[in-house]
């Protein structure tokens, strides 16, 4: 498999993002309200989240988001330097990752942005994702997340009771 090195920028009207293979997530009827019916209550969402067909996490807020998608896990170095870290699972079917504001799932659309996706190999997953708050102190301000995907034999365990949050308190 080819070493993932991609960088998404992600404009967010919402105050997080949502991750899916549109293989899992195939018969979700284009103009569904997805984001109420599925995740906008805690343990709904946390079904998702634990069976890996579609992970969201919230940033804290809206604002201008760079995706930096990398393979494996990230080096200790890295995770010093960003100090904010959740772990997630996904599976992922037919090839094709989508990377989406999680308000756009207000009204689901099954066609999304090429330069919003990326294409892996079909299974498990264990993502890493870190940030750090940008220079200027607001979230959201061309912040750099990392998404590292690790692939693994099975679902990861996961303990989230709802949506992670991607931000200090």
């Amino acid at each position: 498999m080819e070493k993932i090195n991609k960088d998404i920028k992600l404009s967010l009207d919402g105050i997080g993002i949502a991750i899916y293979s549109k293989g899992c997530m195939s018969d979700i009827e284009d103009g569904k309200n997805f984001f109420n019916s599925d995740l906008a209550q805690p343990e709904k969402a946390a079904t998702h989240i634990y069976k890996g067909d579609i992970t969201c996490f919230c940033t804290g807020s809206s604002g201008d988001y760079l995706l930096k998608i990398r393979d494996g896990y990230p080096d200790n170095l890295l995770e010093k330097e960003y100090d904010v870290e959740i772990r997630l699972g996904l599976e992922v079917k037919n090839h094709v990752v989508s990377f989406v504001d999680i308000f756009w799932l207000m009204e689901w659309d099954s066609d999304i942005i090429e330069n919003q996706q990326i294409e892996l190999e079909d299974g498990f997953y264990h993502l890493t994702i870190l940030t750090k708050l940008p220079e200027d102190g607001y979230c959201g301000s061309n912040q750099v997340i990392y998404i590292y995907f690790k692939k693994l034999d099975k679902m990861p365990e996961l303990r989230w009771n709802g949506v992670p949050q991607l931000f200090k308190n």
